[in-house]
């Protein structure tokens, strides 16, 4: 899916490279303990198996359902479905992997059959305390509009942007025009002399999310990297040493 369209004019030439994005608003009260409730099933060669991976899964299904009171009702609605619904599943696990942690078990459910086995479990989660950083946009663009993110930092961070849509993900921040990913006051996106134009790609409406990942130190990305890869890459970096703002957007066409 093709949304909007960066290019940076050099003289009379247009070098231009294609992106696609969308937004999501940032997290929570800081450091608070809610309660939260996920369930998890699994089948294996044994019930111990099957029912480790059944635990694993419902405290992450837990996170999952955290992360999502932390969002309002309008935020939710820009998420493109697709079959099975695994884009929006994948993008609310990447969220989840910086809302917070799981801070103590309350109450578990399980049942085991034969050697599957399915566990409700009620648990503590204790919210990220998030670094200072926020990001300010227009929700709504109709297709020709210039595309302006604004970024503030409260100390010096390192960002990087991704554009997730239903077909993968690109890394729009650092690119061509901009290799530096150290922020330390404000930053505008796109950079000077660069323009990004809102675009369907043909369709009435084209939807898409944003997600800025700031970092106290300094992170070495595949400019390839993919859906999965991003995943993994979060669950890595420590919850104190990140956070992750979704930005939403929809763009119109004339």
């Amino acid at each position: 899916m093709k949304s909007f369209i960066m290019s940076q004019s050099l003289g009379l030439v247009s070098r231009s490279i294609i992106v696609c994005g969308l937004l999501a608003l940032p997290l929570a009260a800081q450091g608070d303990i809610s309660v939260s409730y996920g369930m998890g099933e699994a089948t294996s060669k044994t019930r111990l198996e099957a029912c480790t991976i059944a635990e694993n899964l419902a405290l992450k299904d837990a996170l999952v359902n955290y992360n999502e009171k932390q969002y309002t009702s309008i935020d939710q609605l820009v998420c493109v479905d697709t079959q099975d619904n695994a884009y929006c599943n994948m993008i609310k696990e990447i969220d989840s992997s910086t809302a917070g942690t799981i801070r103590s078990v309350i109450d578990r459910d399980r049942k085991v059959e034969d050697k599957s086995c399915f566990i409700k479990v009620k648990v503590e989660v204790e919210s990220a305390v998030q670094l200072p950083a926020s990001v300010d946009s227009k929700r709504f663009y109709v297709e020709g509009d210039q595309i302006e993110l604004d970024v503030k930092v409260g100390s010096p961070l390192y960002l990087h942007i991704f554009n997730l849509h239903e077909k993968g993900v690109d890394l729009i921040f650092p690119n061509r025009y901009n290799s530096e990913t150290l922020i330390d006051d404000r930053f505008t996106f796109p950079s000077d002399g660069v323009q990004v134009t809102a675009n369907t790609g043909g369709k009435k409406e084209s939807k898409e999310t944003l997600l800025f990942l700031f970092t106290k130190q300094r992170q070495y990305i595949d400019p390839q990297i993919q859906l999965d890869q991003i995943k993994q890459l979060l669950e890595s970096i420590p919850v104190s040493e990140k956070r992750l703002v979704r930005h939403n957007i929809v763009i119109r066409s004339i």
